[in-house]
């Protein structure tokens, strides 16, 4: 307690070269604390965003390229309606499948009209997607066998077309064929910059039959009966459309199947790389500092060797010069560690409100005491081994040469 007191009365003596030996420590912490808060919270937002996507769900689509005997053709395979009833029969792990047809569409309503994104599927995709609906009713298996013209619109589409109005039971134009709105689905926000909510949903043979696209599927929806079961039912699937497209052994899958659990992997696998890279960058900073706490702890010993002397011919130990210099080197580096974790917070938390702002869409906060823990222990270890050397060279001092000195 001693050698603290010592050194913060050190340390007070010279307000503005301790506060700019501790700059370097404060950035560095607060630049380690601010990224790796940035970047946890960055992840919980990523699968707050995957989680809003859909519920145990994979995708399915053609594999271009994917067999030798189709390169030679110069052709890939299409995924049928066929393909779509063989996974539903033939994959006990699957709970449910849906056809998706993609395509942009001009939607219009009276003087109004907006560019979305039209979606032929069947009425399995709604909660394979976790899709609610805020208004109306959704359409039916027996509007997909009658190709009715029924339409459910997103928020944004709703929006921009009716503002304030209710749409349900309205009459628009998507690329001048007409469809009946039924239901208004529950708004669920940009994932990967995209709005979820600029899409009109209707009938996969309706979408297929009026708007002359032919029924060919671009991509197969599918949800999992348990998450446990995904590997599972991806090997289901692949034999099923194999079964289904009538494929010999010798040949290669022609399609791809893929879970949001490994896209998830992905992004966070990216997002971790990004954060530790960064963090490292912080890391170099916090060693420029600990160099600066050295050079000064070296022109403090200098400039107070008389008073090493006098504490040595009073009865100091070595150990308790080492210790006195010790413990003024760790608290420089400690207390900058504190300053730079509570600014790190305060920047991280102001980052993420920002984003928030910018995107749209609240991210969540998410304070990782780990990094501030592990910041503030780094900082004052910086502070002990830049601290080693002068600590070292002040107890080596000759008492009777540093009370001569002048």
């Amino acid at each position: 307690m001693n050698a603290v007191t010592l050194a913060f009365h050190a340390l007070v003596a010279n307000k503005l070269r301790a506060a700019l030996t501790m700059l370097g420590t404060i950035i560095g912490v607060g630049c380690v604390v601010t990224l790796w808060n940035v970047g946890g919270s960055g992840r919980q937002f990523m699968q707050d965003s995957l989680a809003s996507f859909g519920h145990n769900m994979m995708f399915v689509h053609p594999k271009y390229s994917a067999d030798e005997e189709d390169q030679r053709r110069n052709r890939y395979r299409p995924l049928t309606l066929s393909d779509v009833a063989a996974v539903r029969e033939l994959c006990p792990s699957v709970e449910e499948a849906s056809p998706v047809m993609f395509s942009g569409a001009k939607a219009v309503f009276g003087a109004r009209y907006c560019q979305t994104k039209l979606q032929g599927c069947y009425p399995s995709y709604l909660s394979i997607r976790d899709w609610l609906l805020e208004r109306g009713t959704a359409f039916s298996e027996s509007d997909v066998r009658s190709a009715n013209r029924v339409a459910l619109v997103g928020s944004n589409v709703a929006r921009e077309l009716f503002g304030t109005f209710d749409p349900v039971g309205q009459i628009i134009r998507l690329d001048r064929e007409p469809f009946t709105i039924i239901g208004v689905l529950k708004a669920k926000g940009s994932l990967f910059g995209e709005k979820q909510d600029d899409v009109i949903l209707a009938p996969f043979t309706s979408i297929a039959d009026h708007m002359g696209w032919g029924r060919a599927v671009h991509m197969i929806f599918v949800s999992a009966r348990e998450r446990s079961l995904i590997p599972q039912a991806k090997n289901e699937i692949r034999l099923a459309i194999r079964a289904s497209q009538g494929l010999p052994p010798e040949r290669k899958d022609p399609v791809e199947v893929e879970d949001l659990g490994e896209i998830a992997q992905s992004v966070d696998k990216v997002l971790i790389g990004f954060t530790l890279l960064l963090g490292a960058i912080g890391m170099i900073s916090l060693l420029v500092g600990g160099i600066g706490i050295m050079n000064i702890m070296l022109v403090s010993v200098t400039e107070r060797t008389k008073e090493i002397g006098l504490r040595m011919a009073i009865g100091a130990t070595e150990f308790d010069i080492l210790m006195q210099f010790l413990v003024e080197a760790m608290v420089l580096g400690g207390f900058g560690g504190v300053i730079g974790a509570a600014g790190g917070v305060s920047v991280a938390a102001l980052t993420v409100k920002v984003l928030s702002i910018a995107m749209g869409r609240p991210w969540p906060f998410v304070l990782s005491w780990a990094s501030v823990l592990a910041a503030l222990i780094f900082a004052a270890g910086v502070g002990l081994f830049f601290g080693l050397y002068p600590a070292w060279r002040a107890s080596r001092l000759d008492p009777i040469v540093a009370l001569r000195r002048e």
